[in-house]
């Protein structure tokens, strides 16, 4: 089959954890339609939850996989899954981890080894807005690859900033590449691309957005980078979910010294590193520098996945 795991998450009621069952429990990987049910009649019994497709919503999925594809590329949109082993090995490790992307762009940036996550609210203040320009700006100008989620405030800014030090920026979406949100920074995602950036998704070209995709696309933020850096946000903020995606990662936290809800709270977390000058910023890059993650702790099952890439 031409993607097996485009395939499965166009299947009516198959989702990113149907996915990751089947091919966790996959000793050899279908090459037709038929082949692909029976896997899922032998899934059904061992997982109850399993929805057994028909056939012909096989064939279909299959149709739509491989249109999704072709149009993709005629955007210049290319795709990754978790069965590839150049798909990120820090999302491997997440909880609800992706099973593919959607980018556009230069792929490398996800590879980077320096990687920050600038973020913080849409209603930012003046001086919230100036501090996420900064910072994207500093970083950048020093090689570090900045991630944000190409949002109005803060997100914007960061990558602003580190677009005019010339660094590189990758825009996580909520959104399907091809539907770009907020439509108001289509330019801005164009800046990115052409400066060597990369714009991220996990949906598939011409998915309607909806309001979890917002939730969802924070935890790939986080996934895929080293630090997560709060500008400002309140309490009630999407920003303080990806600080909470984060935190579970293991990944480190840092928030700006600034009189906000959201801000306050993170630094009360011993592990937070607080942003007050620049010696402080100096001790958030050394502790990106020697960051140690569990990505070369792949587990077996990831490294199985890896050997049916097709």
């Amino acid at each position: 089959m031409d993607n097996i795991i485009l395939t499965l998450l166009c299947i009516p009621n198959v989702g990113r954890k149907t996915v990751l069952y089947l091919i966790e429990s996959i000793e050899k990987f279908p090459i037709n339609e038929s082949e692909l049910l029976e896997i899922f009649i032998s899934s059904k019994l061992t997982n109850k939850k399993i929805y057994i497709p028909t056939l012909d919503e096989i064939k279909k999925a299959k149709e739509k996989s491989n249109d999704i594809i072709l149009n993709s590329s005629i955007l210049n949109i290319k795709y990754i899954d978790i069965l590839n082993e150049k798909f990120p090995k820090s999302l491997k490790q997440i909880k609800d981890k992706p099973v593919m992307l959607f980018y556009k762009g230069n792929y490398k940036c996800i590879e980077d080894q320096k990687t920050i996550n600038i973020i913080g609210s849409r209603k930012a203040s003046i001086n919230g807005l100036k501090e996420a320009y900064k910072l994207g700006y500093d970083f950048g100008k020093d090689k570090y690859c900045v991630v944000s989620g190409l949002a109005i405030g803060c997100d914007e800014q960061a990558h602003k900033g580190c677009l005019d030090a010339n660094g590189n920026t990758v825009a996580v979406l909520p959104s399907a590449i091809d539907k770009i949100y907020p439509y108001k920074n289509n330019y801005l995602a164009e800046k990115i691309i052409e400066n060597k950036g990369c714009l991220i998704s996990e949906y598939p070209i011409g998915k309607n957005i909806s309001k979890n995709q917002f939730i969802e696309r924070d935890r790939i933020q986080s996934g895929i980078s080293k630090s997560v850096l709060l500008c400002e946000s309140s309490l009630k903020s999407g920003s303080m979910h990806t600080i909470e995606f984060a935190k579970l990662q293991g990944k480190i936290i840092s928030c700006i010294d600034i009189n906000a809800d959201g801000n306050e709270a993170i630094k009360k977390d011993k592990r937070c590193v607080i942003i007050r000058n620049e010696k402080d910023i100096k001790e958030l890059k050394n502790k990106i520098n020697n960051f140690k993650s569990c990505e070369n702790m792949i587990t077996n099952n990831i490294q199985r996945q890896i050997k049916f890439e097709l």
